[in-house]
């Protein structure tokens, strides 16, 4: 490798090392960190973001990339270098350039509040008081202006904070999706409606958590996560974090009595972590930026792929259902697959986004979008989110929060300052369907593999397609190279509409 180019890996890796450590903190804060020892971490949790900035934002990575020809007007470098060299580049000009016009004194502090905010979000909600919450919220959204007037000041601040998250994107080419995708999903709700309502009765059993916990494990396994190279935790909020190449995590939480949570939380988080497990573009660019995710919707995309198109399917349950039966201890006596399948797939408009089935869950994503747009706009004040949320939901689900807890304070996000987050999830739904359709294209018997319970056919696929590159190409790109065409909706909905027509018989 040219020696310019090693040396900014090598730098890159140095930066790496400082941000899993920032990252086994945050994930010890979610998972075990005692109650009071909050104000501490935040400012460890400060002290070590400083430190990745400082490494981040060093002179010599600026003279590297001036060296190698990438500037920020051509970052791909120098033509002489070969292709990952030159997506490492832009990858590396790209974060380069978004740190340096971040002061250190904004990363201190924004570090410092999200970890406070964090925490008062927990409390809040299970207080279900907003108001409790509502002034780290006024924090956080005047935190994100800032980061967005810094990274572009003569752009719209919210179409800067979504494109940290989904580079390229636009609070308008969001909308526009959004917009055709929600009259399609009213459309096919509206024909679910027209037809009896499916059973779920016996799935709000009460299956203790140990016994959820064991089916956790059976999954993990099932799905080839590798436990020797992560594991398995409990959270207020299910979420997947890397610590290092070799140490992937997910948390998940236990419902007593509604035990599918669980099991669709923990096959979410493990194809979250297969990704990140399954990054490899190539030894030169170990812990680099190239072996991270092209973008959050992409990310999402693993999980809801392997959590909808694989782990609803009835295929998926085929050979396995007997040994679900067995670890519930009674919970799913007399109830036979088809039942269990059509209850995993009852659509029904619901107060939790995590909770949402795959027709009404976007509904939950749109409301969000459309309310922090607002919130970073300065059209909607923090202390109307309460009831701007409400009647959101009850315009786009019919329904109306009885609380807080079950109402705006349901996610972490807002509180970690993830504005411009929320649409990958529904993005992501887009992106796992059109991989999903590539890889039948690919591999025709690909149902009847899963059926007989071999994963390793569809985790292949995507270890060579998706996973592999990991941020070497932008995610129009990527999407581009695995199926032969652009991100296109009309694949969701068509898988949609083609599995409810088979539960609800219309």
């Amino acid at each position: 490798m040219n020696k310019d180019l090693a040396r900014l890996a090598e730098l890159d890796r140095g930066r790496c090392l400082v941000a899993h450590i920032g990252a086994l903190l945050g994930w010890d804060q979610e998972a075990f960190l005692p109650s009071a020892g909050i104000e501490e971490r935040s400012e460890q949790l400060a002290l070590i973001q400083t430190l990745e900035h400082e490494k981040a934002t060093s002179p010599e990575i600026g003279e590297l990339l001036a060296r190698l020809g990438s500037t920020t007007e051509t970052p791909l470098g120098a033509a002489a270098l070969g292709p990952m060299e030159r997506a490492y580049l832009r990858v590396a000009r790209r974060e380069y350039d978004k740190a340096t016009k971040l002061p250190a004194e904004l990363v201190a502090e924004l570090a410092r509040a999200i970890s406070l905010s964090q925490a008062a979000w927990a409390e809040a909600r299970r207080r279900s008081d907003f108001s409790a919450f509502a002034p780290h919220l006024e924090k956080m959204v005047g935190l994100s202006r800032r980061v967005a007037s810094c990274l572009g000041p003569d752009r719209r601040p919210y179409d800067v904070l979504l494109d940290l998250y989904e580079p390229g994107s636009t609070e308008e080419s969001v909308a526009a999706v959004f917009s055709s995708l929600r009259s399609d999903l009213s459309s096919l709700l509206d024909k679910i409606r027209g037809r009896p309502q499916v059973d779920d009765s016996a799935l709000h059993r009460n299956c203790p958590a140990a016994r959820q916990a064991e089916l956790s494990a059976w999954l993990m396994d099932v799905l080839a996560y590798d436990r020797s190279r992560g594991r398995l935790d409990t959270t207020a909020h299910p979420f997947t974090t890397t610590l290092g190449r070799d140490d992937v995590r997910i948390t998940t939480r236990y419902i007593e009595n509604y035990f599918p949570s669980s099991i669709f939380s923990t096959i979410h988080e493990t194809g979250h972590a297969l990704y990140e497990l399954g990054i490899d573009p190539g030894p030169a660019f170990v812990r680099t930026r190239l072996s991270e995710a092209a973008s959050m919707a992409v990310h999402e995309s693993q999980s809801r792929l392997w959590e909808n198109l694989v782990g609803r399917s009835l295929g998926f349950w085929k050979l396995k259902y007997d040994r679900l039966v067995r670890l519930t201890g009674g919970c799913l006596d007399g109830v036979g697959l088809d039942a269990f399948f059509r209850g995993v797939n009852k659509v029904e408009p619901s107060l939790i986004r995590t909770e949402a089935d795959e027709v009404t869950y976007a509904l939950h994503v749109i409301l969000r979008f459309e309310l922090e747009s607002r919130l970073i706009a300065g059209t909607l004040a923090v202390k109307d989110v309460p009831e701007a949320w409400n009647a959101k939901m009850k315009e786009l689900l019919g329904l109306v929060p009885p609380d807080d807890a079950r109402g705006c304070l349901q996610d972490i996000h807002w509180s970690m300052g993830s504005f411009g987050y929320f649409p990958s999830y529904a993005l992501g739904n887009l992106y796992a369907s059109q991989f999903w359709t590539a890889m039948k294209a690919s591999i025709p018997a690909i149902d009847r593999e899963v059926e007989a319970g071999n994963h390793a056919a569809a985790l292949a696929w995507l270890r060579e397609h998706v996973h592999r590159p990991g941020a070497a190409y932008l995610p129009g790109e990527l999407v581009e190279r695995a199926t032969g065409a652009p991100l296109d909706a009309r694949h969701f909905v068509a898988y949609l509409n083609g599995k409810y027509a088979a539960v609800y018989g219309f």
